[in-house]
């Protein structure tokens, strides 16, 4: 199992690279292990295994052609498949598997031969991509090499070095293919790195593969590009990040690794956030009885509002979002910042605001995995106002920010969080498992890093 960590932005970096018009940058870095463990998988799996079973063709020459009355050689199992593998850089991935093989041969008058056969396999696979542009493994090279042969039951006159010079010859026809078998299920777990996933009812997020995957000694890296649509299918980016890069660690620390661009962040908020989502009036009977929205609380903080509303009416909080939201980083913190709108009006006159602020909300953002998605949850850091319009004399609205922060969080501040509860699906590549992982936020980059 991989280690979950957190990591970001060692000073060496790889390949750094620009998405296209409309696009953010993902960084997806595959170690051997992560993928040394899917086709270990693969290799345990009974379908596979149940592949290589049944009769083993000899015209290659081989123990069909001894002459000695043997009529029928018999894969029964194939059992303890060991995989390692060794990155080639620039190229694709060794593969060596280790496995035992039962055979049994038959006569004419049954069973005469019974083995058991260690076997090395070692493929070369190299690193492409389909015709979608999904990235594939491709078989270049195969050997097989018998570690050991033991006869577990023999009635023939056949000694051992005949035995393992003649299935020498027919293991490569027989457990090459096997490889190729494998590896045909490892491929679509490949493919599925170009995929379109939902964000809530709202749009879509589609995740293509941008180049072929570079092969480094240490990790398969690649290049992803993010757009994030609407229902309509129009594009939502914000221009400001069309530059931005995102770059991953030079070494890794036994992990696959996911470097997301913060601009992927401020896409999908745009669309998360759209203004009309972000309206909401309150009411003082809406809120924890120890956040007074009353005639009186605001009568003792601006005196000058008692000439417009009475104790016996209660105040109305109008807030209007009104730009979609700005993501940035500082310090490895992400916060998002709303301007809105917020009007304070009588109760039962919600059309005639006493006084209009315009409101600065910077909103403090801790990014979480779980169900193998990006989560947010957001508190509020601070809120500036100023003064918009007024039925009143001017007044000092500082008094007004304790009041005002506290009814925000209470109630605006959740229904933010209820419209980022769908979170960002995360590119599925080979199944990694990105649970739990901690996010650590650097330079305009989330990065992850993925238990097996």
């Amino acid at each position: 199992m991989l280690k979950i960590w957190a990591i970001l932005l060692f000073s060496g970096l790889l390949t750094m690279s620009q998405g296209l018009d409309g696009t953010v940058q993902v960084l997806s870095s595959v170690d051997v292990n992560g993928l040394e463990k899917v086709i270990a998988d693969v290799l345990h799996r009974g379908d596979i295994l149940n592949s290589v079973q049944g009769t083993m063709s000899a015209a290659d020459g081989g123990l069909l052609n001894l002459g000695i009355g043997l009529t029928g050689l018999e894969i029964k199992k194939l059992t303890l498949p060991k995989v390692s593998l060794k990155l080639l850089p620039g190229v694709g991935v060794q593969m060596n598997v280790y496995t035992q093989v039962l055979i049994e041969g038959k006569g004419l008058l049954g069973k005469v031969l019974n083995l058991q056969v260690d076997v090395n396999i070692t493929a070369r696979a190299r690193l492409a991509q389909d015709d979608m542009g999904a990235p594939k493994l491709i078989i270049e090279d195969c050997k097989t090499q018998l570690v050991n042969v033991r006869i577990l039951h023999n009635v023939l006159p056949l000694h051992p070095t005949v035995l393992k010079d003649a299935l020498g010859n027919l293991f490569p026809g027989v457990l090459c293919p096997f490889i190729d078998t494998v590896l045909n299920a490892v491929n679509p777990l490949l493919s599925t790195v170009n995929s379109v996933v939902p964000l809530g009812v709202v749009g879509n997020l589609q995740y293509t593969l941008a180049s072929l995957p570079v092969v480094s000694d240490a990790a398969i890296k690649l290049d992803l590009n993010a757009v994030v649509k609407d229902l309509l299918g129009n594009t939502v980016d914000d221009p400001t990040c069309s530059a931005a890069t995102v770059s991953l660690p030079s070494e890794v620390d036994s992990s696959s690794q996911l470097g997301l661009s913060l601009c992927l962040l401020s896409s999908a908020f745009k669309l998360l956030l759209a203004p009309g989502k972000l309206r909401t009036d309150i009411a003082g009977q809406t809120l924890p009885t120890d956040i007074p929205l009353t005639a009186s609380a605001l009568h003792t903080l601006v005196p000058e509002v008692s000439e417009l509303l009475p104790e016996s009416q209660q105040p109305l909080l109008k807030i209007r979002a009104l730009e979609r939201p700005a993501v940035s980083e500082q310090n490895g913190n992400v916060t998002v910042r709303l301007p809105a709108s917020i009007e304070v009006s009588p109760s039962d006159s919600p059309q005639q605001p006493l006084f209009v602020l315009n409101a600065d909300i910077v909103l403090s953002v801790q990014p979480t995995i779980s169900d193998n998605k990006l989560r947010f949850s957001v508190t509020l850091e601070r809120v500036g106002f100023r003064l918009a319009s007024s039925l009143i004399s001017d007044f000092n609205v500082a008094l007004l920010e304790p009041l005002i922060s506290d009814i925000l969080s209470a109630a605006y501040v959740p229904l933010i969080n209820d419209a980022l509860e769908v979170g960002i699906p995360l590119p599925n590549l080979l199944n990694l498992n990105w649970e739990d992982g901690l996010v650590k936020v650097m330079n305009n980059v989330l990065l992850v890093n993925a238990l097996a």
